[in-house]
């Protein structure tokens, strides 16, 4: 068990609320904290006696947790929160806004009719600002794009000139691509494998569900093609670090088969839904309420089912089952403008990719003043402490500290970054179902486990408290 809620020589603190769930046919109490988002689960008679301040009943070790940190005070928990960053350490790098596809829910409304491609000025400018930047150990350049392999000497140059650079700042440099596969060929593999680039694809299930979205200009389906690169990665050793699926209109009522073609191509991949920003707000792919949750839901249960290894949900089931937020997006504050910028092609910059193709949001550019600068910008300050309580309905909410409202589904939903998240009633019912779903699988355990001769001569002794894992 982990940390359940934060507590100081076992008092109760008025920021705990409660709620009841019911599972299999027994009746619990989850205990939770919302500005950490930790949380218990306790029996009827452990509730009635936490609400009688009767904590020394409560099996203490296993309630407040194993592990934690012991001070001369008593037992304080500490929640492993990443400390918030104070300088980015992920680049995005958008080396060209030319697109060879034209993705019917594009952001960032790339495509064959963009123009302008990164330079050497530019990247020189960002990789040696960056590099020396207090505080990072290692720095991640992510090409990005539209379509970032249109533009292979910018990405060559980039990984050359940061490998040199890196030494003076005593630095360390990875890279990663985020590309559609189309453009592989012999010499995208002799450039990964020089520098070590990972290549991340992305895919929106089988080739049915992948081209009703994922489209060339003229609207012919772009999944063939992306195979194609796919299988030419395999062949020259390059494994695929993922894949981004996007989930929308096009795909959201076909989870078993989005599941079962990732597992059965052996290629990890993450679900999240469409952002209502760009080409989507023309062709309105989002899913609808609810929509989103029951597509979890399902894929969830799908995965387990064929034991599925390749389903990534951490961020969603990170933040739930373990005390650990090192994902930059889902926690407060996130990572905009903290850890991570995006830099256009013409060296403008923004507080995270998906700001990338929204003007407003410029913080400035790379040529004319430093990102130290940018971040010094009293809106670009509070855009980066931004929390739960800037936000009126998410102060209210239970499960502020597992979740975070998205800045530019917000801004793109709402026009408004102080709001809730467009898919928030979908992702409160997401933390709901993966709490029942632990007591579930934590139920059946525990009946195991009083089968057990040894045990059941303890019985009396055995905590009936359950917490994160």
């Amino acid at each position: 068990m982990k940390t359940p809620w934060l507590v100081n020589q076992y008092k109760k603190l008025s920021s705990i609320q409660s709620f009841s769930l019911k599972v299999k046919g027994r009746k619990f109490y989850i205990l939770i904290n919302p500005y950490l988002g930790s949380w218990v689960a306790l029996t009827e008679k452990e509730f009635k006696d936490y609400q009688k301040d009767h904590l020394d009943s409560l099996a203490a070790e296993n309630l407040y947790l194993r592990q934690l940190n012991q001070t001369k005070e008593g037992r304080q928990v500490a929640l492993l929160f990443p400390k918030p960053a104070n300088y980015p350490s992920v680049v995005v790098m958008n080396v060209t806004m030319r697109c060879n596809l034209f993705c019917k829910y594009c952001f960032a409304e790339c495509g064959p009719q963009r123009t302008g491609d990164m330079g050497e000025k530019v990247i020189k400018e960002i990789v040696d600002q960056t590099l020396e930047m207090p505080e990072t150990k290692k720095v991640t350049f992510e090409f990005q794009g539209g379509e970032p392999l249109l533009n292979p000497k910018a990405i060559e140059f980039c990984a050359q000139y940061a490998i040199k650079q890196a030494p003076k700042y005593g630095k360390e440099v990875a890279f990663r691509v985020e590309s559609n596969g189309i453009l592989v060929n012999e010499q995208i593999v002799k450039l990964l494998k020089k520098y070590k680039i990972k290549i991340g694809i992305s895919l929106d299930g089988p080739e049915k569900l992948t081209n009703g979205a994922r489209v060339y200009a003229d609207g012919r389906g772009a999944f063939q093609d992306i195979w194609k690169g796919i299988k030419f990665l395999r062949k020259n050793g390059i494994p695929i670090d993922g894949s981004v699926c996007t989930i929308g209109k096009h795909n959201v009522k076909h989870p078993k088969e989005i599941v079962d073609f990732f597992h059965q191509a052996k290629i990890g991949f993450k679900p999240r839904p469409v952002n209502i920003l760009g080409r989507e707000l023309t062709n309105n792919m989002a899913p609808e309420d609810n929509d989103w949750y029951k597509c979890f839901v399902k894929m969830y249960h799908r995965s387990k089912e064929i034991k599925a290894v390749n389903f990534s949900i951490h961020i969603f089931e990170e933040n739930v089952y373990t005390p650990v937020r090192d994902y930059i997006c889902l926690r407060y504050p996130c990572g905009a403008a903290r850890e991570i910028i995006s830099v256009n092609p013409n060296g403008d910059v923004f507080p995270c990719d998906g700001f990338k193709g929204v003007p407003e949001f410029k913080m400035g550019n790379i040529l004319n003043e430093s990102v130290i600068e940018m971040l010094q910008k009293p809106w670009v300050n509070k855009l980066r402490n931004r929390v739960a309580a800037d936000i009126p309905l998410c102060r209210q909410c239970l499960f502020q500290g597992m979740c975070c409202s998205c800045i530019y589904s917000c801004y793109g939903a709402f026009n408004d970054i102080y709001r809730e998240d467009p898919s928030h009633n979908d992702r409160y019912k997401i933390f709901i179902f993966l709490i029942r779903e632990w007591l579930k699988k934590n139920l059946a355990k525990d009946s195991k486990s009083k089968k057990s001769k040894h045990l059941n001569k303890k019985s009396h002794n055995i905590p009936t408290s359950y917490g994160r894992v």
